[in-house]
């Protein structure tokens, strides 16, 4: 139909005068019928008129404006009367019991939950139909309702196209293969609407009727492998429970499309894409990365550069190469599709949040903290303008979070959480897991700013949240159990501190049905620790010597944790006098240290330090003097840390040289510790001069002479 034509039909349409409109008709009947081949039957006038408004609904459609095309299926159905309908009463029946069985009920407003504009080749059948057979009446009538289905379906109203594709169902019969062909694009029709209102089960359903139809009436390869897709994509939205069924589906499909001499490449493309999926979904990532490149190739042969679906395949190809841990090509991949996508979904898609998160969480791992921030952000930013109490902005939140936690801004990391918490708990019900975890972090960000008793009070919280959804006698709650006794034991609270581990202890032992494990150790390593605060040394020295037991046998003897177990030790002994105990424990501390961690490693530093402490205890003031020395050089090799701990190896330098009277080097050591206890400015160190020989110091510096 030619344009002006048309023109000049839909301003008929819209015309108030039933006269004009009707002489508009029959004016372009004249011209259709022209150029119309001859049918055995004459229509009659009424069929007539809904045949040019069919027309002109499809003409219409085709053009993109899907209003005016369902307004003009919608005036062909008015201009049909009544007796059209061989058994009007039955074929309502027949609607209503179909209906009461496959009626959609959800809201257009679900789409953009879940579904996206991507190519998953879902959507067969998308196209309103001609009137090909007037004679008979029902078929009239269901191919309008047909047609009225595709536009609604295309304006995004899933509810009335499905309430359209059932009546066009209810009043089919299938007599021939043309009729059975019509009957599984009416299928596949309310499996797209279900499906976009995520209504998977009753999705499923409408396609398998499809797919056993298509098999049943032997309908062709074409129909069959678009029916086998379409099913293939429910299995694999069904995930663990589906996917080796629709990875079958899905290679049946393809075989089928690729035996055909007559291709359909864009389709070709689709389902590799969809294999791709499942492999991806079932961690076989190389074999992903095979069908996702064989998509792209395709897609990059045959659509515009700017397409979503190259977009799409390049993001899938991202994703894999992150597993695959290729993290610069999944970088590139990434990028390349928001070169694309940004043009065609704009700044503030879902789905570039999404990208900035999967780019962000590259540039983490990669540890470049700053990117990460910056894509985090991004993404938060995108979110927000989406719905700024989702689930996903939480996320991110908390993403954020643990970003600045880890470049030490606690205090931006804290806001971060705190926006989080807050989302979290007007979204999750209460005690929900994810809120637990910001809560937490919370509590960490407390910790690490020495606030003990804010971060008491924060894992108390956690403990409780946890008690009710998680149970007593779990390992997360003896986590936060430990994590508070840590707290009480800074704050000085011992006995509190000594029951929370002893819990701690009690439910690990349980859950893990021996004393074998590493949080065993550590926990009784903890228990000893409060009880070598209170003076309780014998019982302290059995719980450092079972954690010694217990990670000597599963990290093997050359490990940092077992050193430290050997210098808890060695400290014991240091404390209750018996010195050379002490000292050859220190020695098997230092031993394992410079193993496990090497000659420079700050914890060599501070068991030659506790070692020159014994030694000058036991008066072998050499010893001393080599121990504190050997600390001093490690410390002056890292220049960037001059810091209150080669303060403190100084002045214990100084007071050794002070022993031995020898005044230069002591007050060259202790000025020098001076300034650094000035420099860094912590509380509680300052210089402490101690020593055994103050009456050798007097004679070699006498008091000065008296004013003349």
């Amino acid at each position: 139909m030619l344009p002006k034509q048309l023109d000049e039909l839909n301003e008929a349409l819209s015309a108030p005068n039933d006269s004009f409109i009707t002489s508009m008709i029959h004016k372009s009947l004249e011209d259709v019928e022209m150029a119309r081949p001859r049918k055995k039957i004459r229509p009659e006038p009424a069929i007539d008129t809904v045949l040019l408004l069919t027309e002109i609904g499809i003409t219409n459609y085709h053009l993109g404006d899907h209003s005016k095309a369902e307004e003009c299926f919608s005036q062909a159905l008015c201009r049909l009367d009544t007796s059209f309908f061989p058994d009007s009463s039955k074929a309502e029946a027949k609607y209503q019991q179909q209906a009461s069985r496959s009626t959609v009920v959800a809201s257009p407003q679900n789409d953009k939950a879940r579904r996206t504009e991507y190519d998953e080749g879902m959507r067969v059948y998308q196209t309103p139909i001609t009137l090909s057979d007037v004679s008979n009446k029902e078929q009239i009538v269901s191919t309008l309702y047909y047609n009225l289905g595709q536009t609604c379906m295309r304006q995004g109203s899933y509810e009335d196209a499905a309430s359209n594709f059932n009546r066009a169902l209810s009043l089919c019969n299938v007599t021939s293969s043309e009729s059975a062909m019509y009957v599984v694009m009416i299928f596949h029709c309310l499996g797209y609407c279900s499906y976009r209102t995520e209504n998977d089960d009753q999705a499923i359903t409408y396609y398998e009727q499809a797919l056993s139809l298509v098999r049943a009436t032997k309908l062709g390869p074409l129909a069959l492998a678009a029916s086998l897709n379409c099913v293939g994509v429910l299995y694999f939205n069904k995930q663990d429970k589906g996917t080796t069924m629709a990875l079958n589906m899905f290679r049946e499909s393809l075989d089928l499309y690729q035996s055909m001499s007559n291709q359909d490449v864009p389709t070709i493309a689709t389902v590799l894409n969809n294999i791709g999926r499942v492999y991806y979904l079932q961690s076989e990532f190389q074999q992903a990365l095979v069908m996702y490149e064989q998509s792209l190739a395709l897609r990059q042969s045959i659509l515009d550069v700017d397409s979503l679906d190259v977009a799409a395949t390049l993001y899938n190809i991202g994703q894999t190469f992150h597993q695959l841990g290729r993290l610069e090509d999944s970088l590139a991949r990434y990028k390349e599709f928001i070169h694309i996508a940004r043009g065609v979904l704009g700044p503030s898609s879902k789905d570039m949040a999404l990208v900035y998160k999967g780019i962000a969480e590259i540039y983490h791992e990669l540890s470049d903290l700053k990117m990460a921030l910056y894509f985090y952000s991004q993404a938060l930013v995108v979110q927000m303008k989406e719905d700024g109490t989702s689930t996903d902005v939480a996320t991110t939140l908390n993403k954020l979070g643990n970003i600045c936690y880890e470049m030490k801004d606690f205090t931006t990391a804290m806001r971060h959480y705190k926006k989080g918490l807050e989302v979290e708990k007007k979204i999750l019900p209460a005690n929900h897991p994810h809120t637990i975890i910001t809560q937490t972090n919370l509590a960490h960000i407390y910790k690490q700013l020495g606030q003990h008793d804010q971060a008491l009070k924060a894992y108390m919280a956690v403990y409780k949240m946890q008690m009710v959804t998680f149970g007593a006698n779990t390992l997360q709650v003896a986590e936060t159990l430990s994590s508070i006794g840590l707290m009480q034991y800074h704050l000085r609270d011992y006995e509190s501190s000594f029951e929370s581990y002893q819990q701690a202890l009690h439910i690990r032992r349980s859950c893990y049905g021996s004393d074998d494990h590493p949080d065993v150790a550590s926990t009784l390593n903890s228990v000893g620790l409060v009880l070598f605060k209170q003076d309780m040394f014998d019982l302290a020295k059995k719980c450092f010597a079972e954690s010694l037991r217990i990670r000597s046998k599963i990290l093997g003897k050359d490990h940092r944790d077992v050193a430290i177990l050997w210098y808890n030790i060695a400290t014991i002994h240091f404390e209750t006098g018996e010195d050379s105990v002490a000292i050859e424990m220190y020695k098997e501390t230092l031993r394992v240290e410079r193993t496990a961690l090497g000659e420079d490693h700050p914890d060599v530093v501070l068991t030659l330090q506790h070692l020159g402490q014994v030694h000058q205890q036991l008066g072998q003031i050499e010893e001393s003097l080599q121990y504190f020395n050997d600390a001093l050089a490690i410390e002056r090799k890292r220049p960037e840390t001059r810091s209150s701990s080669m303060g403190r190896i100084l002045n214990l330098l100084g007071n050794v040289y002070l022993q031995l009277g020898r005044t230069n080097e002591m007050m060259k050591c202790y000025v020098e510790a001076s300034r650094l206890y000035e420099q860094n400015q912590k509380a509680g160190e300052t210089l402490v001069i101690a020593g055994y020989n103050f009456y050798g110091l007097s004679k070699t510096n006498p008091p000065c002479a008296p004013v003349a």
